[in-house]
């Protein structure tokens, strides 16, 4: 039987309830995971390691791995150091501030089970809002020709809620930080070049907590000009033809360089 490792981390400006309602939507898992690999990134405060002492010592996961890394070094190297430590032959993404439908894992799992040519396996989520914005689902392609179809245009994936083969993530060197808050993406398209297979359950299986204030933060010249690199990267490897790499950049420069207000916007028509 394959065996689940959960990777996740948590870092000094986790909201310790988030992190322990994280935690608990794992553990109560109706498949829980062989494994929960959290790291720590940088020191946290003391609420955080009362939550992580007592989840350490909960049974209902075979073995629980903390991995403290001496300051914070951001989430690509969070994911590297944790997928070191990852023992099962897939891994479950997980952030610490997101909830799992109790059945995600064992949805997942099956259909990884049933179809063992599939190398990551995403689902749709359902994106809430704590300052009071209505709740928005984010949907995608399931089948695999048309997922790598749309990851030309704008990563339809939701990191946190896929099952990938560890093997799959080794054999592309885990996670990259040169793109900045882009290393999922990146992520997916060099997974994508590997020729590996995707599918995505159409299904709400994790529930992605965010604000308007994140929403705000995802923008500026610094984030545009790394959302060029990444693009240019893409066509250098062959994933985007000119035209697309010139298409794409324009839209998503525009994008970034928006206000907040209108960029929220966006982001509302692109969940649509």
């Amino acid at each position: 039987m394959a065996t689940v490792s959960t990777l996740m981390s948590t870092y000094a400006g986790e909201k310790a309830s988030h992190l322990a309602t994280s935690l608990e939507s794992v553990f109560s898992q109706t498949r829980p995971p062989e494994q929960i690999v959290l790291v720590v990134d940088g020191p946290v405060p003391p609420e955080q390691e009362t939550v992580i002492r007592r989840y350490g010592g909960d049974l209902r996961v075979g073995e629980m791995t903390v991995l403290r890394l001496p300051e914070q070094s951001g989430l690509a190297e969070a994911m590297n150091a944790g997928l070191k430590a990852c023992a099962g032959e897939y891994i479950m993404r997980m952030d610490s501030d997101d909830i799992c439908e109790p059945d995600r894992l064992e949805i997942q799992f099956n259909h990884a089970r049933a179809n063992p040519q599939t190398d990551v396996i995403s689902s749709w989520s359902e994106e809430f809002f704590e300052d009071g914005g209505a709740p928005q689902i984010k949907a995608s392609p399931v089948a695999h020709e048309h997922v790598t179809a749309a990851l030309r245009w704008r990563n339809i994936l939701v990191h946190p809620t896929i099952l990938a083969k560890a093997s799959a993530l080794r054999d592309v060197d885990g996670y990259r930080s040169k793109f900045g808050q882009l290393e999922d993406y990146d992520l997916f398209v060099r997974l994508a070049l590997e020729g590996c297979r995707f599918h995505v359950i159409p299904k709400i299986l994790v529930r992605v907590r965010s604000s308007t204030a994140q929403k705000g933060r995802r923008g500026g010249w610094r984030y545009g000009m790394k959302e060029v690199a990444f693009r240019w990267e893409c066509h250098r490897l062959g994933f985007l033809r000119l035209h697309e790499f010139a298409a794409t950049t324009s839209l998503y420069v525009v994008f970034r360089l928006a206000s907040g207000a209108m960029r929220k916007r966006l982001y509302a028509l692109a969940r649509a």
